[in-house]
């Protein structure tokens, strides 16, 4: 489980991950076609070989690698996918209703003290304060932005550290404007200011 998912397991009364069945569909039907694909690179990898020794021109250097290549791309794909759909096809559900959220999560390198800034930023409800948010390859801060689209709502998590030692602050729900702001962000808009500034209402009530 994500850091960032911390606040949403310690409400088991609003929230619930439960496994995508679509998901699991989706990812258990390319695992198994990468698979296919490893065991015929495998069976087939002399004749691959001799196939890819006729390349020619700049190419020609490169024949050797097709068929370890194959059969490295195709083991690749065969365990990602596969791990994917037994590890990484759950959602989150908004009870009582089960609307589906979608979630980003980025990853801040800073300490308690700005993650608490951050947390503060997003509880505004306005994209002036917390935009721009990258996302570092390190850090021990977690933001999760989690989106119902059903429900038309968003909350957004901060956390900090990992393990035991992870401090979570309340719990943000974002609606009205705030919500709409959010929700029509697209991946890039999260790295970039705000091309507006326009404040919505939030949950009075923060829980963590």
């Amino acid at each position: 489980m994500k850091p960032t998912d911390a606040t949403l397991s310690a409400m088991p009364d609003q929230f619930r991950r439960t496994r995508s069945t679509t998901r699991t569909a989706v990812f258990a039907t390319v695992a198994a076609a990468a698979l296919i694909g490893l065991v015929l690179a495998v069976v087939n990898f002399d004749a691959i070989v001799v196939d890819s020794s006729d390349m020619s021109g700049r190419r020609a250097g490169m024949s050797g690698l097709v068929a370890p290549g194959t059969v490295a791309l195709s083991a690749f794909f065969a365990f990602l996918f596969g791990w994917l759909a037994v590890g990484g096809s759950h959602t989150w559900r908004l009870l009582p209703s089960g609307a589906p959220l979608s979630r980003r999560v980025f990853r801040i390198d800073c300490d308690a003290e700005t993650a608490g800034r951050w947390h503060a930023a997003f509880a505004s409800g306005d994209p002036a304060q917390y935009l721009p948010i990258g996302s570092h390859k390190q850090g021990e801060t977690f933001v999760g932005v989690y989106v119902s689209t059903d429900e038309q709502v968003a909350f957004v998590t901060v956390a900090h550290g990992t393990g035991e030692s992870t401090r979570t602050w309340p719990l943000i729900t974002l609606r009205d404007r705030a919500y709409v702001q959010l929700k029509n962000l697209a991946a890039g808009d999260f790295g970039r200011p705000p091309k507006q500034r326009v404040a919505g209402s939030i949950d009075p009530f923060l829980r963590g």
